[in-house]
């Protein structure tokens, strides 16, 4: 392991006493205090932040969009109750306190006062009861339904004053997280979402202008937003491309403000400076666990021995990244997992599992541009074992995130999917739960769920950090997604850009671009 990546593993280990701490301090009860964002105080008023992303396909429904780009479209202009700081702290957004009954079966949410839509009408509990009835409705394809399956049974207005009661069918200590999660952004009642992005009326930083479809969103300040003296730009102008490299050269003649640090993003000496925050996601090898060969596990765990976990970290995601060992638990939660072995590279052991193959195991690794560089080196160090043969299948994200039931990344045999920062049982939820819209391994255990419900239900911490590691014993040993490293947030900003990125560019975050300003 490389100096700097231990070092990186100790920053984990920190946050996640940190967030321990802030765990306690919320367990109860929250407040509306957010941190302004590093260098706001200097950061000048004004302009217009050009924004690249890549052209989404289908429906930009808040209550459905599934691939970063179209949250982006959707966060931009809307808002939550909560979000969370780069240190997993909760922070208000719509909602600005927070408060669990004494037996953890309810939490109340008061609103914050003259919180507004962009059309000026107040933010009420009618429109958050209205909300949340649409995503855990029967019929509902929101993916945010399978975060609160089991655990949310329902939504009222309180009896008096501005407030919001979220009644849960079991104690739930990590609750007001799963507010921070995709599509859980507050709408006017009776909004029609699917066609939001003809009228698209939100709570969020800016307003959307104009939408013009395969080119690009024009976005001006809401002056109704709750915090509107925060932000400083006048606007933002979203392009949209078509890959990653257009992005680049985009970036580096200076039409863009801002380029992700992926491992396509090979700028040499082209001026800009790194903004660096939180952590941002994890890419995940995903079989279909009830096609052959997947369908066997040490097939699986064959595919987990024969990486090099931090060659990836070094090569792929240039260090900044922490080793992960195929548990969806990032770096920045409280409780993290015990008494597992790190998976490192072992073609041995990967050879013992596959006794009596006689001839290279071939599949195709499905996936899109963003993911090509993991795609490629997933290939090199597996084919380099004599055991297996990977061909590639990269698509455009909006062909590889395309609506429908055969979408690529939830109906090819396997695939690699970038999974944003969540609480590890809400990935639970979405990643492995049998009824999840969002389980393209098609894996299903029904211990594990337990397992899941049972922490989720538990304050002591000892129980919860053994039901935690209970649950990393299963997603090591079952390995129906191989998971190799967690990614920072890491932006190429251009020197124009005043002002830092309070936490990334996340959902989770809000999309938040308080402080920040442009020269141009």
């Amino acid at each position: 392991m490389s100096k700097k990546l231990a070092a990186r593993r100790a920053l984990g280990t920190t946050l996640a006493v940190i967030v321990a701490v802030s765990l306690a301090a919320c367990g109860s009860s929250g407040s509306s205090s957010s941190s302004a964002p590093s260098g706001a105080g200097e950061a000048a008023s004004g302009g217009v932040y050009n924004l690249p992303l890549q052209a989404p396909q289908g429906a930009i429904d808040p209550f459905t969009v599934a691939d970063y780009n179209s949250m982006f479209i959707v966060g931009l202009a809307n808002a939550q109750l909560v979000n969370k700081d780069p240190k997993g702290k909760l922070v208000g957004q719509l909602a600005s306190s927070w408060t669990s009954s004494k037996d953890g079966l309810s939490w109340t949410f008061e609103l914050r006062p003259g919180a507004e839509f962009s059309d000026g009408k107040p933010v009420t509990p009618a429109d958050v009861v209205w909300t949340f009835d649409q995503i855990l409705a029967p019929k509902s394809t929101s993916p945010a339904a399978s975060s609160f399956t089991g655990t949310l049974k329902s939504v009222a207005a309180a009896s008096s004053g501005k407030a919001v009661v979220f009644t849960l069918a079991k104690p739930y200590s990590d609750f007001p997280y799963l507010l921070t999660g995709a599509n859980t952004w507050i709408l006017p009642a009776n909004t029609s979402a699917e066609d939001w992005i003809e009228h698209p009326v939100g709570a969020g930083e800016f307003t959307i202008e104009k939408y013009t479809p395969g080119q690009g969103v024009t976005y001006k300040k809401n002056p109704h937003y709750w915090d509107a003296s925060a932000i400083r730009l006048d606007g933002i102008e979203a392009k949209f491309f078509s890959d990653q490299q257009s992005q680049q050269l985009a970036f580096q003649s200076g039409e863009v403000d801002q380029l992700a640090n992926t491992p396509e993003s090979q700028i040499g000496s082209t001026q800009h400076r790194v903004d660096t925050s939180g952590w941002e996601k994890f890419d995940g090898l995903v079989f279909d666990v009830t096609k052959a060969p997947f369908d066997d596990v040490k097939v699986r765990q064959a595919i987990a021995w024969s990486l090099d976990r931090e060659q990836i970290a070094t090569s792929v995601y240039q260090n900044d990244a922490a080793v992960a060992n195929d548990v969806a638990t990032f770096p920045d939660y409280a409780v993290q997992p015990q008494g597992l072995t790190q998976r490192e590279p072992d073609v041995d052991q990967a050879k013992q599992l596959l006794a009596g193959l006689s001839t290279p195991i071939k599949f195709t690794i499905t996936t899109y541009t963003s993911e090509q560089n993991l795609a490629q080196a997933i290939q090199q160090q597996l084919d380099a074992t004599g055991l297996f043969k990977v061909s590639l299948d990269v698509q455009s994200s909006g062909s590889y995130y395309a609506s429908g039931d055969n979408s690529p990344w939830l109906s090819a045999p396997v695939t690699i999917t970038d999974w944003a920062d969540r609480l590890p049982s809400q990935l639970a939820s979405l990643l492995y739960a049998k009824d999840s819209s969002w389980n393209a391994s098609k894996y299903a255990n029904p211990q594990l769920e337990g397992l899941v419900n049972q922490y989720d239900s538990t304050t002591d911490a000892s129980a919860r950090q053994d039901l935690a590691d209970q649950i990393a014993q299963i997603e090591w040993n079952d390995v129906p997604v191989v998971i190799t490293a967690f990614a920072k947030n890491v932006l190429l900003l251009s020197p124009k850009v005043k002002g830092d990125f309070a936490n990334g560019q996340n959902f989770d975050g809000g999309f938040d671009f308080r402080g920040i300003s442009v020269s141009h």
